[in-house]
């Protein structure tokens, strides 16, 4: 089974089966996109809640506000159905505490701006692991729609 390696700002698909992998989620917030009848699996690695103008050249994976449509349109086109589509979500850790005291952390907007997005598009979160402070890893298994996530030290738990 090929296993793909998702880094910061890209989206990776499969069908059928597969496992999408993705690490280093420390603010950043992993998530997938499932249809468990057409065995369509999408990950995102997203870094920032927000595009920016200055940055048009970014990969849409970068930002969740062009993120979360993209992943959405990599389903479509696999052939998926939006309807059927669930989501999972880990990351958005809050790793520097000290550093945001009088401020919402960076990975609180991200937690926060995926999930505005993913109810905008009528997408339920069926699981997730977010907030805290520590790193995770997330692996995806397309072929049954399990999606594993290790935080750093411990076991790997599923949501």
């Amino acid at each position: 089974m090929p296993e793909i390696f998702v880094n910061m700002g890209q989206i990776s698909s499969s069908k059928d089966n597969g496992i999408l992998t993705t690490v280093g989620l420390g603010s950043c917030i992993g998530v997938t996109l499932y249809d468990e009848k057409a065995k369509v699996g999408v990950m995102g690695h997203i870094f920032l809640p927000h595009s920016r103008p200055n940055d048009a050249d970014a990969p849409p994976g970068k930002y969740a506000d062009t993120g979360i449509p993209a992943m959405i349109a990599e389903a479509l086109r696999l052939g998926a159905t939006k309807s059927r589509l669930q989501a999972k979500m880990a990351g958005g850790a809050n790793l520097f505490p000290n550093l945001n005291l009088n401020s919402v952390s960076i990975g609180q907007q991200n937690i926060e701006a995926v999930t505005t997005l993913l109810k905008q598009h009528g997408i339920p979160i069926v699981g997730q692991d977010v907030a805290g402070n520590h790193g995770r890893k997330m692996r995806f298994f397309v072929e049954n729609g399990v999606v594993t996530v290790t935080a750093i030290g411990k076991d790997p738990v599923e949501i």
